[in-house]
């Protein structure tokens, strides 16, 4: 099974009983801040990714790292479950799986604008009400300064792109010569 389907199992399941115990968003916080420590120190992330430690030296290390943490109850004894079943490998993508779960649930999906230069606040506000409208939904857009951008910009949702760039424009008046 690949790891990413692997991954949004195990996120559906830890967010099933976020929802029910009412805990999502310190879920969300605890999962974060330990993704970070995690990947911050790649000795930590090789250690827990390696096959040639066994699960349960895993769940012993990763039950003495929690246990200094004010980690959820939720997150503890999953961290557990991943470090038995040795699928610590899968953590990164189960986090952001869960975001994923997060978002569904609250009718939010997130985006990226690359433009050739960093965009103004209001120009933001703008771009993001416009993809709100046309998508139903709200957006949350994390904004890139991308030189490869001729002109204007360009913004992915999901599976949807909004491309006003200026070589855009010049493909498809090119286009329509061709076919006069």
């Amino acid at each position: 099974m690949k790891s990413s389907t692997l991954a949004k199992r195990y996120a559906k399941a830890l967010f099933g009983l976020s929802v029910d115990n009412r805990t999502q968003d310190r879920v969300l916080t605890d999962l974060r801040s330990l993704s970070t420590s995690f990947t911050s120190d790649p000795k930590i992330q090789s250690f827990f990714e390696s096959p040639l430690v066994s699960g349960v030296q895993k769940a012993k290390a990763m039950k003495a790292a929690i246990e200094g943490k004010d980690a959820s109850l939720e997150v503890s004894q999953f961290l557990m479950l991943l470090a038995e079943k040795d699928r610590l490998g899968i953590f990164v993508d189960v986090v952001e799986a869960f975001q994923a779960e997060i978002d569904a649930a609250n009718n939010v999906c997130r985006g990226s604008v690359r433009s050739t230069t960093a965009l103004a606040p209001s120009e933001r506000t703008k771009i993001e009400s416009t993809v709100e409208g046309v998508l139903k939904k709200k957006v949350i857009m994390t904004y890139k300064v991308d030189p490869s951008v001729i002109g204007g910009l360009v913004a992915q949702v999901g599976s949807h792109t909004f491309d006003d760039s200026l070589s855009t424009h010049l493909k498809r008046m090119s286009e329509e010569l061709r076919r006069i």
